[in-house]
């Protein structure tokens, strides 16, 4: 067994954080995983490029359990020299609503692949509030797509996939599915609502779950303002008509390298939200919210009524329909 392994029996398993997009996963990254007064460490970065590099990238018939596994040696020994739980954090390890891109079998099966031993934690948010703010986000990125073409409204052909497909929001599938990989103890999933209701039973629960004896009370700094919020109704609905004027997603622009055009669009989205109403912007967000409202209905309900079952919190008593 190399040495490192040995490490990874000396200091508490590994915090493996996969999302899902738009669940205060920024927040949880800048804030709290980068706090070691909290006992953690992100040694492969805050939001860490090699768990997409090492998770995600790789041609599914070249992929090596025991290549992905030496990136990290470096990482557990400095978390075992600190004696920190080391986090590795990236909300694209999970199905990513903002993009189309359902990668998150694969991957769940890739990262038990590589470690076994490692306890996963994932945080969710009530389906049509998730649709919303992973529309925002979409748009923020250049999208063009009305609200009704994001998620496939109206569109009957067996062949279409949305871009957000509602069928992976349905939470109690890739649930289960970890829960059969890993074992249930090893899974700690939270809503997203319970940060905004009480933060430190919020961040209490994953720190209990790391296996570190800290009250969350006594890291003052963890408790600052959410982070990447996205635009206002009027904003959006702008920026999305600002988008036909720029080119189409390419390598630069997946990789942040943002041209002129990008840059001037973002800042005059800024302008928008600033100069227009708030009555216009609750306008625009309380259409889309009937639409998805009535567009959805009830279809989550089952699938909430078992995620609240696997994860022992009754989610009707957050919003969601149960």
């Amino acid at each position: 067994m190399q040495q490192w392994e040995k490490a990874m029996g000396q200091i508490p398993k590994l915090l493996i954080h996969i999302g899902y997009h738009k669940t205060g996963s920024t927040w949880l990254q800048q804030v709290l995983f980068k706090d070691e007064k909290a006992g953690f460490l992100t040694p492969w970065g805050s939001q860490s490029s090699q768990a997409v590099i090492q998770f995600l990238v790789p041609n599914a018939y070249r992929f090596s359990p025991e290549s992905a596994k030496k990136t990290f040696e470096v990482g557990f020994q400095e978390a075992q020299k600190r004696g920190l739980v080391p986090v590795l954090s990236h909300e694209a390890l999970s199905d990513n609503f903002v993009s189309g891109t359902y990668q998150g079998k694969e991957v769940a099966d890739r990262i038990h692949a590589v470690f076994p031993d490692s306890r996963i934690l994932i945080i969710i948010r009530e389906q049509q509030s998730m649709i919303l703010s992973s529309y925002r986000q979409y748009i923020k990125q250049g999208g063009i797509e009305t609200i009704q073409q994001y998620i496939g409204a109206d569109i009957n052909k067996p062949a279409f996939k949305p871009t957000c497909r509602l069928d992976y929001l349905e939470y109690d599938l890739p649930i289960t599915y970890y829960q059969n990989l890993f074992g249930a103890a090893n899974i700690l999933v939270l809503p997203l609502e319970l940060l905004s209701r009480d933060k430190k039973s919020f961040v209490q629960k994953i720190i209990n779950f790391a296996g570190i004896d800290i009250n969350a009370g006594d890291i003052p700094d963890i408790f600052s303002r959410p982070k990447n919020i996205g635009y206002k109704g009027g904003a959006v609905a702008v920026r999305r008509r600002l988008n036909f004027f720029l080119d189409k997603p390419t390598y630069a622009r997946r990789q942040g390298k943002s041209s002129l055009a990008d840059h001037t669009t973002a800042k005059l989205s800024v302008v928008v939200e600033r100069l227009l109403p708030q009555g216009i912007h609750q306008r625009v967000e309380d259409d889309w919210e009937q639409f998805i409202a009535e567009y959805v209905g009830d279809r989550f309900k089952d699938s909430n009524q078992r995620t609240s079952h696997l994860i022992g919190m009754d989610l009707a008593d957050f919003g969601y329909p149960c």
